[in-house]
Parts: C-alpha cells; sequence; structure tokens
C-alpha cells in the first residue's frame, strides 16, 4: 500500500492548517512519543533546525518582490531537482529573497520522488535559516520522504516538534497514517497499533479511518498472522469506519498467500454483499484466479475468470497471461488457446513468453505439429523466438527421436542469429545418448569447447551414467578426471553412475578409490550409493569397509545436526 500522499487543495495548492480540535489542545508540556521497541533503529543526527521549533517572522505575512518571484521562474527551468535546490541554497547563501513556502514544497516534493532524502533535509534546513514557515504540506513531504527511506524515527521526532508547544501547524490524518504506514512498512507492528490508540487517538484527537486501518492489516497479513488481520477487520466495522475494495484485497490476498484459498473466496463473498464499498475489482478477481491455478482448481479458475468479465472487470494483459500459463500447465491446451484468441479479440498481443508457454504445453503433449503451427504464428506477428523457444522444441524432438528434423532446427536456430546455450548442449547430449547414440552425444559434447561454452555438472554425468551403461568404464573414469581439471564439482549422482558401473565390471579397487574422493570432497552419500555398495561390497568379503564408510557417513549426518 503506498504512503498517504501530502495533503492538497483540489486545486493542487497548499491547503490552509487544520484547526485543532479543542480534543486536541496540547498541554504546556505535550507527551513525546517513543514506541518501545526492541528493533527500534539508531535515529540519524540530522540537523538541529530540521528538529526545532521555527522562528515566526518579523513581520506580518507579505508578497514577495520581484526578485523572488523571479528566482521561482528560474527554479522551474532546472530539469533536475538536485540542481534546482542547490541554486537556491547558492542563490540564499548570497541573501537573495527567498520566495514562498510554495516554491519550497515543489522542490521537496520533486527530491522525494528522486528518493534525494539529504536534499530534501537540505533544502529544509535552509528555508527555515530563510524565514520562511513550513506549512502542513512542508511537513507531510519531509515525513513520507523519511518514512519511505525506513527513517522512521527520524519521522517520530519531527513530529514530535512539528506538535511542540509554539508551532502553529497541526497534524491531521494524512500526516499520522504516513507515520502509521511506516511503522508497518519497517515491521514494527505493535509500534503502529500503539502509536494509532495512544498517539493518534488521545494526543491528536484523530479517529483512524480506513487508510489507518489497512495500513496495520496489510502488516499483519505480510507476516501471515491473517487472525489479527481479520480482528482489525472486525474492529474496524464494529467502529463504524468503512471498508474499501483495498481492506477487501488486503484480506483476500494475505488468506491466498498462506494457502487458504477457500477461506479467501468465502471471504469475499460473503464481505462484496456487506460492503457496499467494496464489492471486489480486477485485482481481486486476478488475486483468486491466480490462487486456484496455483492450486490446481482449474473449474473454478475458469469460473471466477468468466464472473469477472460478468461484473465490468475486463482482463487486462498480465489476467490473460495468468490464464495462458495456468491451463497450460494443467494440460488444458484447448482452453488455453481459447483464452489467447480472447486475448487478441481484446486487442491484447502474446508475447514471446505467452507464445513459448503454449509451445511448451503442446511439446509435453508431444503435439509436435501444433507447436511449430505456434511457431510460425509467432514469427508472423513479428516476434523473434528466443532460446528457450528453440531449447523447447528440440528437447521435445529428441525424445521423439527425429534427428534429422533436430539438425534442421539447430540450423535455423543458428541462421536466425540465436546462440546455443550450455541447455541446448545439454539437451542434445541427453537426447542421443538416451537414443543409444553415444558417439554423436560425445561429438557435441567436445564441440563445446568451439562454442566457448564451459559443460556443467548435469551434461558430465549423464554422459558418464550413459557410457557406464554401455560398459564403457574407462571412458566416464576419463571424464570423471576431466570435471576435475576443469572445476567442475561432481556430486552423488556422479558418484553413483561410477559405482554402479564398477560394479558391473567388478572393479573394486578403483571404487575403493572414489569412495576415498567422497569422504575427501564431503560428498554426502545417499540411498542409491548405499544400495549399491551393501549389495557388492558383502559379496566381495568387504564388509569391513563397507561398515568403515557407514560409520563416516553417519558422524557426518550427526555432525551436521548439531550444527
Amino acid at each position: 500500500m503506498p504512503p498517504p500522499s501530502s495533503p492538497t487543495s483540489s486545486t493542487g495548492t497548499p491547503r490552509p492548517p487544520p484547526r485543532c480540535p479543542s480534543s486536541a489542545r496540547r498541554p504546556a508540556s505535550p507527551p513525546s512519543y517513543t514506541p518501545s521497541s526492541p528493533s527500534r533503529p539508531t535515529l540519524s543526527r540530522l540537523p538541529a533546525s530540521l528538529l526545532s521549533t521555527p522562528s515566526r517572522p518579523a513581520t506580518a505575512s507579505r508578497l514577495p518582490p520581484p526578485s523572488a518571484s523571479l528566482l521561482s521562474k528560474l527554479l522551474a527551468r532546472f530539469s533536475s531537482p538536485a540542481d534546482a535546490a542547490s541554486f537556491l541554497r547558492d542563490s540564499l547563501a548570497a541573501s537573495a529573497p527567498a520566495p514562498d513556502v510554495s516554491t519550497f514544497n515543489s522542490l521537496l516534493s520533486a527530491l522525494g520522488r528522486a528518493g534525494n532524502l539529504r536534499g530534501m533535509t537540505e533544502l529544509f534546513t535552509s528555508m527555515r535559516e530563510a524565514s520562511v514557515k513550513p506549512d502542513i504540506v512542508t511537513y507531510g513531504i519531509l515525513l513520507n520522504g523519511l518514512c519511505k527511506s525506513g527513517r522512521v524515527g527520524d519521522a517520530l521526532k519531527v513530529l514530535d516538534r512539528m506538535s511542540s508547544p509554539g508551532s502553529d501547524v497541526c497534524a491531521d490524518i494524512v500526516i499520522l497514517n504516513t507515520v502509521v504506514d511506516g511503522l508497518c512498512k519497517i515491521g514494527r507492528l505493535p509500534d503502529a497499533i500503539v502509536f494509532v490508540d495512544e498517539r493518534m487517538r488521545h494526543v491528536h484527537g484523530c479517529a483512524p479511518n480506513t487508510v489507518t486501518y489497512n495500513c496495520l492489516a496489510d502488516a499483519c497479513c505480510r507476516v501471515g498472522n491473517i487472525g489479527m488481520a481479520c480482528q482489525i477487520v472486525e474492529r474496524m466495522e464494529k467502529e463504524g469506519v468503512a471498508p474499501n475494495v483495498i481492506t477487501m484485497n488486503t484480506i483476500v490476498g494475505g488468506l491466498c498467500r498462506v494457502g487458504r484459498v477457500g477461506a479467501a473466496l468465502d471471504f469475499f463473498r460473503e464481505k462484496r454483499t456487506a460492503w457496499p464499498e467494496a464489492r471486489g475489482n480486477a485485482v481481486t478477481y486476478s488475486t483468486l484466479v491466480s490462487a486456484f491455478l496455483h492450486c490446481n482448481n482449474v473449474g473454478m479458475a475458469m469460473e471466477l475468470f468468466h464472473e469477472m468479465q460478468d461484473q465490468g472487470h475486463p482482463p487486462d494483459a498480465v489476467m490473460y497471461f495468468t490464464m495462458i500459463s495456468g491451463l497450460t500447465q494443467a494440460g488444458r491446451l484447448v482452453d488455453a488457446c481459447t483464452i489467447a484468441a480472447s486475448m487478441k479479440k481484446a486487442r491484447f498481443k502474446l508475447d514471446a513468453k505467452a507464445y513459448n508457454i503454449l509451445i511448451g504445453g503442446f511439446c509435453r503433449k508431444k503435439r509436435l505439429h501444433e507447436a511449430y503451427e505456434l511457431l510460425e504464428e509467432m514469427k508472423g506477428a513479428g516476434l523473434q523466438p528466443d532460446v528457450y523457444t528453440y531449447n523447447t522444441l528440440l528437447s521435445c524432438l529428441c525424445k521423439a527421436g527425429d534427428f534429422s528434423a533436430v539438425d534442421e532446427l539447430l540450423g535455423n536456430m543458428i541462421d536466425d542469429g540465436c546462440q546455443p546455450t550450455v541447455v541446448t548442449f545439454g539437451t542434445l547430449v541427453h537426447g542421443y545418448c538416451k537414443a543409444g547414440k553415444t558417439d554423436e552425444a560425445l561429438r557435441i559434447f567436445r564441440s563445446m569447447d568451439e562454442a566457448r561454452i564451459q559443460p556443467n555438472t548435469v551434461i558430465y554425468n549423464t554422459l558418464i551414467d550413459f557410457l557406464c551403461k554401455s560398459r564403457e568404464v574407462d571412458a566416464a573414469i576419463k571424464l570423471f578426471d576431466e570435471m576435475r581439471e576443469n572445476n567442475v564439482p561432481a556430486n552423488v549422482t556422479t558418484y553413483n553412475a561410477l559405482l554402479k558401473g564398477l560394479q558391473d565390471k567388478n572393479m573394486p579397487e578403483t571404487a575403493f578409490e572414489l569412495m576415498d574422493r567422497m569422504r575427501e570432497e564431503r560428498c554426502t552419500p545417499d540411498y542409491v550409493t548405499m544400495d549399491v555398495l551393501m549389495e557388492w561390497l558383502p559379496e566381495i568379503g568387504e564388509t569391513e569397509r563397507l561398515k568403515c564408510f557407514m560409520q563416516q557417513r553417519d558422524q557426518k549426518d550427526n555432525h551436521a545436526l548439531r550444527v
């Protein structure tokens, strides 16, 4: 939830300071608010003028002299707020008449949008030194900047000084909500609740409004405390504060994030009739649709998607993409293509990512013809297939055993200026190995040097596994040694493949060396490793060696548990 904006009138001009209600008239020494929290950040040292009460100007308000007006016009010509602020500070240091407070506010706001908090504090200091009185808009901009940057402790100190005796600026609900939101955003939810109950209500005489409660509910949801968020909403209703669609979306989103999708839908169904101002919007429906797709309840997702349109909330491009992706993952390719057609009819264009998802879906179903049709449609729409597109199609062709089509597609890929990646080579190596074409797989593997692509652990493991299954254990051992030379880490899958191959060839001495290397490299054996060794070693009279290996594994596991 974005922090509340600075208070201005409908015309954009600063509104006059609100009159403090009689219930909020301050005692001679108002209480200073300091939340007791162990996580309270250390306050940065701010300029003294930032935290002091402004002195009243010697004369009543008057029209600025022409030179001040000219200065304001010059400031408007700067494209960079930092440069404009620097020019203004230099001008004031050279005794130029100060522009009015609205000019300072405009510059402070621009610096805040640029995230230049240091520039804001320096300009605020210059403003006070020039005896220009900050108004509520000034304080709102400054507090918003401090809270956005996480310096809520500093913001609270500024608020204390703003509310001190002698200041005729009275904090309003917008200012106070800025602080509440700042506390919530940095995880100080208990402090935010205390601030609302003590400072907002009793010191400033402001009753919390919808924005206040939305900030608190959102903070609860972000830490997974949905129960407290619902309690805050109940309290909101009891106090007669009207929830809005943001309240609805906060609770619905919080429930979905913790996996309570059914509860989120029930909450939505109940509250959209109970809350006249919160009947749900496109965000509500998008959240629910995405959550139901994620838990593979495609039927409910489709129902909500159509209900969304019937309620006058047309889906946007993101919603269409979410539907296409979720339906494709669920294998509902006909429905996914129907949604894609509706997306085009709504004058949205499918991007490369959407086409890739659809192509991947058809490839998983081994429907290559439709996948190629989508590839041509993608090109016809002016979109260039990327490496993901080609890798998906190559994988499907390899699984189908159509290696002539693989060669052709690989040539098209290179002709289109799309360079193969390590994933491309891994796909080809695995495809040829699975088809029993180990020599071709090794040829592709060696060509990686020419392409200046470093093979990874997965590619080495694929070759080692298939070489061992082909009883070419010596070649597999050479690849294993090459891995070490090239600093490619072996994992338990590597060792398991080699141990199986060595068992088939009955090469125990080499297996013992591998077991020692596993221990040296701290590679933890898994159940596959133990199955191979427990079947093999007792047969060849190496039970003691097996026991020693298992003890070392158990010691390592116990050490990991202690850590």
